[in-house]
């Protein structure tokens, strides 16, 4: 029981945080509007819930632009502690930031903090400005906390300049394809790390659909990306099966949906109104 619980968790867990990284998406004015706020809700269906669609947890984008700094700053909560089912099973904690060139060419930083189960604990902050290496990670439960302290005051000061590098964490990479404009049958590639490795993302800019949300309409784009990853004999193969993401036909580009499937199921998340609550940063902060 143990076992298929861990199974189960890890499944989820995944999927969860390869759809956060790739659902916020800055607009490309949002400096002269920060600070913003945004909400979704997390859904899974599959084996583990008798083939049902299930809520599991809520999630809060905010986007602020740190005192004195040249960089803008995205900070996303996801918490399912709302659910009273998945907080027996396997409580989901999840705290993203990226800080980021407001003209989206690049990353400078990025922070990765798990922290559902003590035994799940897990807090990194990788630096993608370094001109000698492609990423460098540190782990935050030993070393780190003095440049993490400089990136939240704005004290930061990047080793690349801007337009020097164009490597990106996944939320960087989604503020690229922000800063597009997504005509039908466009595709393009960027490098991602996710702190233990670097990757070739593709995205494609499919076609035209209607996503209904909240009893409306939208308008939207739906786009395809693929995640590729080098194996120990330096073959590149599919980092994780394709990732869907639907923002709307406008200017904008709002983000509205995004789908990851698995052989356990499928996650969906998606914006809601009004906003959830209860979601709270470091298990009550």
């Amino acid at each position: 029981m143990r076992s298929e619980k861990r199974c189960k968790a890890e499944w989820i867990g995944i999927g969860i945080a390869w759809l956060l990284g790739l659902l916020w998406l800055q607009d490309v004015s949002i400096a002269a509007t920060l600070p913003e706020e945004l909400h979704y809700r997390v859904s899974y269906q599959g084996v583990f819930s008798a083939g049902a669609r299930v809520s599991i947890a809520d999630i809060r984008l905010r986007s602020r632009r740190p005192a004195g700094a040249p960089y803008l700053e995205s900070e996303l909560l996801v918490s399912s502690a709302a659910y009273g089912a998945v907080e027996a099973f396997y409580p989901i904690r999840y705290h993203i930031r990226s800080w980021y060139w407001p003209d989206h060419s690049a990353v400078v930083a990025s922070e990765y903090h798990e922290y559902g189960r003590p035994d799940d604990l897990e807090h990194k902050l990788i630096l993608l400005d370094r001109s000698d290496r492609p990423f460098l990670t540190r782990n935050l439960l030993r070393q780190g906390r003095q440049v993490l302290s400089a990136l939240e005051a704005g004290r930061y000061r990047p080793k690349a300049a801007r337009g020097e590098r164009r490597v990106f964490d996944r939320l960087g990479l989604l503020q690229a394809i922000r800063a597009r404009t997504l005509p039908i049958g466009l595709r393009f590639t960027a490098m991602v790390s996710n702190g233990s490795k670097m990757m070739r993302y593709q995205v494609k800019v499919e076609k035209r659909e209607v996503v209904r949300l909240d009893g409306r309409g939208w308008p939207a784009l739906k786009l395809r990306i693929d995640g590729m990853e080098r194996d120990a004999r330096g073959r590149e193969r599919p980092a994780h099966r394709p990732i869907y993401l639907w923002v709307s036909d406008e200017p904008r580009h709002i983000p509205l949906r995004a789908v990851a499937r698995g052989a356990a199921g499928r996650i969906r998340i998606e914006r809601v109104t009004p906003p959830v609550v209860n979601l709270a940063k470091r298990d009550g902060s």
